[in-house]
């Protein structure tokens, strides 16, 4: 059964679609595909508090019939009777409620938290590069899972907790009606107590709520933060001062905590009147009316049993509507972040990119990410098929920019970016990045095995390319891989500079593509293994369309031509010998680097 059940809905659909912004239609989302699921839920909800509803009115019942029967024949008389509310007790009761927890905890509450955190996932993903430099990875990973769990929380509660509530109250409604509609006045009366404590309690939990949020959204971010610069804070060297900063940080969240725990206690204490006032309200309006005849014994046992299990319910309630608003404000927070637009998106119609020869041509391109200064002002650049070209300037002269915008992790403001005179902007994403290859200065690995860091298939023969096979070889991880299965740790931190060099190497002579980015490729790497990889890098430049940007001017003097930025635009260009010769900045800058190195570029 538990299988059929967690098969119900499938929570890996393929619909990326924008999240709605707002909590409602959010849930709404949410619920389409586990309608069925909550339906039947529901339904339950509603049969398993009707039994409950009868046992109680039973249980009066069985009380008359004890004191008014006569012993010898109260099981002629009444036998069948018993034996069927047994079986509905000890059968029909469990299995019931067998099958609505399962669906709940099996069906509903997996799926939904898979399904709304996978989609979360997926669509975030397909956000720029550029958006996801403007906040942390921590943070935004916390919003996305945290998400999923407040609106699995949100309908979980709702379906499990609201509708078997709602259900028994009313059906403990219909009973007393039944037995004599003036046991509605107690209930009424409570019920308007409880309606005025939810008035005056969920604005205020909701408030209070919304501050926890912030402040564990804050505390979030203190310990990313943290924990993602350990090195940094190190070197500060200023513990004492850390910690007064995150104190305060800690400080925040305890009293917004404060603030909600003392809701939860005047809550509790405000129930805990309400239910001596619903226990005495119904008790004593039926020993009263016992007293004068018009009710009988079995409705005091009945109004004991009922006063008793509504009182727990409202408590569940009150329980269900605090955790209902938690998960609506975490949620709210979320959504903030999880349901913002694709910066850069794929047009509908965007078709994959055809490589043929590997011309690039920039158009009157400006980028100023927003600032209206910094980035690219207008530059234009044509590249042959096959041609090197070295990217020289200075710190913030745009080459970074430059490189960002022909991967397309950010659309440029203005012009245009061809390829083989396909507009990037007009093709797909994925397509565009699998037609170029990139080595970075600051190698980033995921914490992922080498094999999975450098590719699909067969690797070997690009680690021996770059030289990266003689370590790979000795490589072991905690849990025992080894070589080419070894995981090499977050950001890739259980290898040296030149090993993550040499492995994203790897990965770009793997991925063989027609166009190839360097980005001082070979910086972390001793003079004797950059030699050797060098090498290989002519032969793997050779028929491939390369954009190479210049820290250490020494590693692009052989280049087709080299391209001198600055302040966003091109200001000079040729071969190394034609810019010494033309004086100027490229000429400027390569008597003043110390060791052939300029300082790296944060553009």
């Amino acid at each position: 059964m538990f299988r059929l059940l967690a098969r119900w809905v499938d929570p890996f659909r393929d619909d990326v679609a924008a999240p709605p912004a707002t909590v409602p239609s959010y849930l709404r989302q949410v619920l389409r595909p586990l309608r069925g699921v909550v339906a039947v839920s529901v339904g339950l909800s509603v049969v398993v508090a009707a039994i409950d509803v009868w046992l109680v009115a039973y249980a009066g019942r069985l009380v008359d019939l004890l004191g008014a029967a006569a012993p010898d024949t109260f099981w002629a008389e009444h036998g069948t009777e018993l034996l069927g509310a047994a079986a509905l007790v000890l059968v029909v009761r469990p299995a019931t409620n067998l099958v609505r927890e399962a669906i709940d905890d099996v069906a509903l509450k997996p799926n939904a938290l898979t399904m709304t955190t996978w989609r979360a996932h997926r669509y975030v993903s397909r956000q720029s590069v550029g958006w996801f430099r403007r906040d942390l990875a921590g943070r935004t990973a916390t919003r996305v899972r945290d998400g999923g769990a407040a609106a699995t929380s949100c309908v979980y509660n709702t379906v499990h907790a609201l509708a078997f509530i709602v259900a028994y109250i009313a059906g403990s409604a219909w009973l007393m009606a039944a037995i004599d509609p003036r046991l509605l006045l107690p209930l009424a009366a409570w019920l308007g107590c409880y309606a005025a404590l939810m008035w005056w309690v969920v604005p205020r939990y909701r408030r209070a709520s919304a501050r926890q949020q912030d402040a564990n959204s804050a505390l979030t971010g203190l310990l990313v933060d943290a924990y993602a610069n350990v090195d940094t804070l190190a070197l500060l060297a200023d513990r004492p001062g850390e910690e007064r900063a995150a104190r305060r940080v800690f400080a925040d969240a305890r009293q917004a905590q404060l603030g909600v725990q003392r809701l939860e206690v005047t809550m509790n204490a405000s129930m805990d009147v309400l239910s001596g006032v619903l226990l005495v309200g119904l008790v004593g309006y039926g020993v009263a009316l016992w007293r004068t005849g018009t009710a009988p014994l079995g409705l005091v046992a009945a109004a004991i049993a009922l006063s008793v299990r509504i009182t727990s319910l409202a408590e569940w309630l009150l329980d269900a509507v605090s955790a209902l608003f938690g998960a609506v404000g975490a949620l709210r927070q979320a959504l903030a972040t999880v349901a913002q637009p694709l910066e850069v998106a794929d047009r509908p119609d965007a078709a994959a990119l055809q490589v043929t020869a590997g011309a690039i041509t920039f158009t009157d391109v400006s980028h100023h990410y927003g600032n209206g200064a910094g980035g690219l002002d207008r530059l234009s650049l044509d590249i042959a098929p096959g041609e090197r070209v070295g990217l020289v300037g200075r710190s913030g002269a745009g080459k970074s920019t430059l490189v960002n915008l022909l991967l397309r992790f950010y659309d440029p403001e203005q012009g245009t970016i061809l390829i083989d005179g396909q507009d990037i902007a007009a093709v797909t994403q994925e397509s565009l990045r699998r037609h170029i290859a990139m080595v970075t200065q600051e190698t980033t690995l995921l914490h992922r095995t080498v094999r999975e860091n450098i590719g699909a298939g067969a690797v070997e023969t690009a680690a021996r390319a770059a030289a990266a096979d003689r370590f790979i070889a000795t490589l072991r991880d905690a849990d025992g891989n080894r070589g080419y299965d070894a995981r090499v740790g977050e950001r890739g931190v259980r290898l040296s500079g030149g090993q993550r060099q040499r492995i994203a190497l790897a990965r770009a002579l793997h991925r063989d593509a027609p166009i190839l980015i360097l980005d001082e490729a070979t910086s972390a790497l001793d003079s004797e293994t950059e030699a050797v990889i060098q090498e290989t890098l002519d032969r793997v430049m050779a028929d491939r369309t390369v954009l190479a940007v210049a820290h250490r001017l020494s590693t692009i003097a052989r280049m087709d031509r080299i391209v001198v930025l600055d302040a966003g635009r091109i200001v000079a260009q040729g071969t190394h010998q034609d810019l010494l010769h033309q004086g100027g900045l490229y000429a400027t800058l390569w008597a003043h680097q110390s060791g052939g190195f300029l300082g790296a570029d944060p553009s």
